[in-house]
């Protein structure tokens, strides 16, 4: 595996979290709001976040199998 790869794989794995842990920290900001529109616009950026997360490591997860299969 070379270092590109290396780094490609290291920065989908710390965006992929970064996007969990901000999901998170607006999950709880929504559950204290009372605004019930606004609590709704937080909830489809949070599905938003862990999509685009379990979408970064779908990636990832291929990249692997495709430097397994050259191998």
């Amino acid at each position: 595996m070379n270092s590109a790869a290396r780094r490609t794989r290291k920065t989908l794995d710390l965006v992929a979290y970064h996007n969990e842990r901000a999901a998170l920290a607006v999950m709880k900001m929504a559950e204290r709001m009372e605004c019930q529109v606004l609590r709704g616009e937080l909830l489809e950026v949070i599905h938003s976040l862990n999509q685009d997360a379990a979408d970064l490591r779908q990636v990832r997860q291929a990249l692997d199998v495709d430097e397994r299969r050259r191998a």
